[in-house]
């Protein structure tokens, strides 16, 4: 009952002076608020990158031509003046879909190129390739069909259209059975895609898929940029990984390739973007600190205004442990409703962020941070006023002016 007397009476001194308990307030809310935010914009950015990553799927074997250690390295080789003794070739391609047959293997040889149908041009990236790439990147047909083996041998002059290109040149109607016009060639319409996203700044929906030895053909190229594989159910990736390396070290002589996994970029994003998070929290946790200082310098003054009534409670019986209460409750106190307007305000914020600009994502644990780190704080940095308030000698403090 005695602790609730105290409590009781905490409120009363807090309601005496709401403005100087407000700003008391100020600096914890302005703290959690911002901790709350800057991990929900953490956690946003974690989310964005891993899903973006997943998009092609985690299991994805990545081979470029080019010995190299970095996957961006081996892409820079393909288009460099870099010349190899053995390039990746679409015959690469086929034999190692011969050697096994479990596997979805599909080349890329990609350009920016605008399509047209009528008086509509839209710039897009066309990707020469096999049947696989559907499968091994995860597309879904929204209309018609993809690709086949017979589009594929027959050098047809066939396409699917990303979801951005579907609904740029065709906004109110079904674009199956259509011809389009690209590198200067017609090209019949025979499916189109879901929505899928985008891959950092690769926007995946800006494709146009058409046969790998169609595109060859009209742009003379023979070699293959980038050849991307995924594992029959059952097999992981590095399993695959070390079959395809074997494979084309047999067949060329030499290791002129390199082979990445999205699983292990999948586990450096995790890493790199957990760090960031966590670095995000100190940083937040640090504005809360600062909001206890200014909580501990008002209670100091608290305690030099109300030196006279400490004295006037001691006089009539009231101990040390009840002034210590006291105090440390009006601290504890300031910091915890601090702590709960912040978490209302960073909650608040991070749900009005437009998520063209900032993906955030709230956490359960980053609130029970904020509420924790407030409530600690309260009472870290009550602790000192509350223990100078109690041992104020009862004679000195009447005489207190």
């Amino acid at each position: 009952m005695k602790v609730l007397r105290i409590f009781r009476m905490s409120i009363s001194s807090l309601r005496i002076n709401k403005m100087r308990t407000f700003l008391s307030m100020l600096g914890v809310i302005v703290g959690v608020s911002s901790l709350i935010l800057i991990i929900a914009v953490g956690y946003g950015a974690q989310n964005s990158i891993l899903s973006s990553i997943q998009l092609m799927g985690s299991d994805v074997v990545i081979v470029m031509p080019g010995k190299s250690t970095n996957l961006f390295k081996s892409a820079i080789n393909t288009l460099g003046s870099n010349a190899m003794r053995k390039p990746l070739t679409y015959s690469d391609v086929k034999y190692l879909k011969k050697k096994m047959p479990y596997a979805r293997i599909a080349p890329e040889i990609s350009l920016i190129s605008p399509v047209k149908y009528r008086n509509m041009e839209f710039t897009t990236t066309i990707i020469g390739t096999n049947s696989d790439v559907f499968i091994v990147s995860n597309y879904r047909v929204t209309r018609g069909r993809t690709l086949v083996e017979k589009d594929i041998a027959g050098y047809k002059n066939v396409c699917v259209l990303g979801y951005k290109v579907a609904k740029e040149l065709f906004p109110n109607q079904n674009p199956v059975g259509k011809y389009t016009i690209m590198s200067g060639s017609k090209f019949l319409v025979i499916g189109t895609l879901q929505k899928k996203g985008a891959l950092g700044k690769i926007d995946l929906d800006n494709v146009v898929f058409v046969p790998i030895t169609t595109l060859q053909a009209k742009m003379r190229i023979k070699n293959v940029q980038v050849i991307y594989a995924k594992p029959p159910k059952g097999m992981s990736s590095y399993v695959l990984g070390a079959r395809i390396k074997s494979f084309l070290i047999a067949r060329h002589g030499m290791e002129n390739f390199t082979l990445n996994n999205f699983a292990q970029y999948l586990q450096l994003a995790k890493e790199v973007t957990s760090i960031f998070a966590i670095t995000l929290a100190v940083i937040g946790s640090v504005s809360i600190f600062v909001g206890g200082i200014g909580i501990m310098n008002i209670m100091l003054a608290s305690v030099a205004e109300r030196t006279r009534e400490i004295g006037i409670r001691k006089a009539v019986g009231a101990k040390n442990s009840d002034i210590l209460l006291q105090f440390l409750f009006e601290s504890a106190l300031i910091s915890t409703v601090g702590g709960i307007l912040g978490i209302i305000l960073g909650v608040l914020g991070a749900t009005l962020i437009p998520k063209n600009l900032l993906l955030t994502h709230i956490t359960v644990g980053s609130i029970i941070i904020g509420f924790s780190i407030s409530f600690l704080i309260g009472v870290f940095f009550g602790v000192y006023p509350a223990n100078k308030a109690s041992k104020l000698s009862p004679v000195e403090a009447l005489r207190y002016e």
